[in-house]
């Protein structure tokens, strides 16, 4: 299995070039690392999500490959459906990143609860646009994932120049909430202890991540902005 890195975020918010300063400077020097952005089909450069079904290139020679996702629709319908096919085309997902756009994030609040689902499956973020959003607000933002005790790395891309220290992002430990990457068994997820044992018979079975989570009807239980009308009303 080759490593993949997925970028998370809304198109227009420079994570095309976040993700090249990942592939470039988050593995050792030498190392092939391909970038792969959404086509209309899936080649050497191109992931695919057609008629709602992910197509990957296949793992080839190269170390990794850094992912970015189609902005324009919902992460969350793409980080399941690229879960599911990433082995199959010789991926292991790494490391998820975020690329949080500020300004957007500040005009339309709707997005809060939308950001912090993809920060739910992140081991780092990345702020684009510090300088135009007031420090309050940022400083609000910042004390909402401490409070919420988010693990994930944050970081700011400056106004000019890239991405400081991007083998911070790869390197060390996995830094999510989220645990629908991990190799967990469903003991691992129940938190028993001589004091807390179960009195009824229980299944084995492991937890569906909670943004994950599905009703009788196939809709999630826990609904988000609908990013495509947001992006609309922005002229994106």
């Amino acid at each position: 299995m080759k490593e993949l890195c997925l970028v998370l975020g809304v198109t227009g918010s420079q994570r095309a070039e976040i993700a090249q300063d990942i592939a470039s400077y988050g593995w050792p020097e030498g190392q092939v690392v391909r970038v792969l952005t959404h086509g209309l089909t899936a080649d050497e450069t191109h992931w695919s999500n057609a008629s709602g079904t992910v197509s990957l290139p296949q793992a080839g020679e190269e170390r990794a490959a850094v992912l970015v996702t189609d902005g324009r629709h919902s992460q969350i319908d793409q980080l399941e459906a690229l879960i599911a096919a990433a082995p199959s085309a010789g991926w292991e997902i790494k490391r998820i990143v975020t690329v949080i756009d500020l300004p957007l994030l500040h005009r339309r609040d709707v997005l809060s609860d939308w950001y912090q689902a993809c920060l739910h499956f992140s081991d780092a973020a990345v702020l684009v646009g510090r300088s135009d959003v007031p420090n309050a607000w940022l400083s609000k933002f910042l004390e909402k994932q401490q409070s919420e005790s988010v693990p994930c790395l944050i970081f700011t891309l400056p106004k000019r120049g890239g991405l400081s220290n991007p083998a911070q992002i790869i390197e060390g430990d996995a830094r999510r909430m989220s645990h629908v990457l991990d190799d967990l068994d469903a003991v691992d997820e129940m938190e028993f202890d001589e004091d807390n044992l179960p009195e009824e018979p229980f299944d084995l079975v492991r937890k569906v991540d909670r943004y994950f989570e599905r009703d009788m009807h196939g809709r999630r239980v826990l609904g988000l902005a609908d990013i495509v009308q947001v992006l609309r009303e922005e002229g994106r």
